[in-house]
């Protein structure tokens, strides 16, 4: 594969990371809850609470982190490391969509409380669940999370053939690093040539002066 499609992929890849993270940050649901336990009159003082994608599913939430730092794996690895990482983004990726999928699955969607909405509610309200709104911020995580698949499958499928980035500037030899300034001044301080490693060895250096042997 050549170094676009390799691009491609790292940029689908970071896409979908930033979409996964992003989205589990926001709001998935607002649920109204009754403020005190076992009120059922509509009378009864009610409370709203917001519920993110995070508090719904703490697990869901990391993957996205999981495949930033697999963006940095595949540009650092080769061959098998490239195939674990992709390994590891399937299994990330696969787990914030099936996560988001599930949620829009759940009763939550059709808004009554479902075991996603019980579990992050917790000990934060006391009251019956009144009603559920669902909010689409589990679309673009689901989005997120099938990109990632996706990198992630390519990875492992084709992750030893993509380039390596760095390898074109590994090409040239020692001698031709450029010299700095100061290494130059340095050089001119001990009495050398600093050209030298770049002139032709059959020519005297200049800072010597002339060659003695070419005045006789």
């Amino acid at each position: 594969m050549t170094t676009r499609g390799f691009l491609g992929a790292l940029v689908a890849l970071a896409v979908g990371s930033v979409l996964v993270v992003v989205s589990f940050g926001a709001t998935w649901a607002t649920v109204t809850v009754a403020a005190l336990s076992g009120a059922t009159s509509p009378a009864d003082p009610v409370s709203t609470v917001a519920l993110t994608g995070r508090d719904l599913a703490p697990l869901g939430a990391t993957m996205g982190w999981v495949g930033l730092a697999a963006v940095a794996a595949l540009l650092a690895t080769r061959t098998w490391g490239r195939r674990l990482t992709g390994a590891l983004v399937v299994v990330a990726g696969g787990s914030a969509g099936v996560t988001a999928v599930a949620f829009a699955l759940t009763d939550a969607a059709s808004g009554s409380g479902d075991a996603f909405i019980e579990a992050a509610l917790g000990a934060r309200a006391d009251g019956d669940v009144l009603s559920v709104a669902v909010t689409a911020w589990w679309l673009p995580a689901m989005v997120g999370g099938l990109l990632m698949l996706v990198c992630g499958i390519l990875a492992v499928a084709v992750g030893p053939a993509w380039p390596r980035l760095s390898s074109r500037y590994n090409r040239a030899g020692a001698g031709d690093v450029p010299v700095s300034a100061a290494a130059t001044w340095d050089a001119l301080d001990r009495g050398e040539d600093p050209t030298a490693d770049v002139k032709d060895h059959t020519h005297p250096g200049s800072m010597e002066g002339p060659n003695p042997e070419e005045k006789r």
